[in-house]
């Protein structure tokens, strides 16, 4: 959790936020990108982390699928309009 992580290292430490959705259940060690939204995390969750006061203003590299169902600029749009 984000509570642990400031424990044990700090959030003055994070610098950047790697995003993409999955295809894998947590803890399935399973690293298939998918789309913002489309995937285990879903929109619901990506809305909680974007919208985190302590982690809005970060750099966020986005790594996801691009394919017919959606390209890199439709997920940077995702990621705004979740994050509004």
């Amino acid at each position: 959790t984000l509570k642990h992580f400031d424990e044990v290292i700090g959030l003055s430490q994070l610098k950047l936020l790697h995003i993409n959705d999955t295809k894998g259940d947590l803890g399935s060690r399973l690293d298939r990108h998918e789309h913002i939204g489309l995937g285990m995390i879903g929109e619901d969750g990506f809305r909680v982390i974007l919208r985190d006061p302590r982690l809005r203003d970060l750099p966020m590299i986005l790594e996801t699928p691009v394919d017919q169902r959606r390209g890199d600029l439709d997920n940077i749009r995702k990621v705004r309009e979740l994050a509004d």
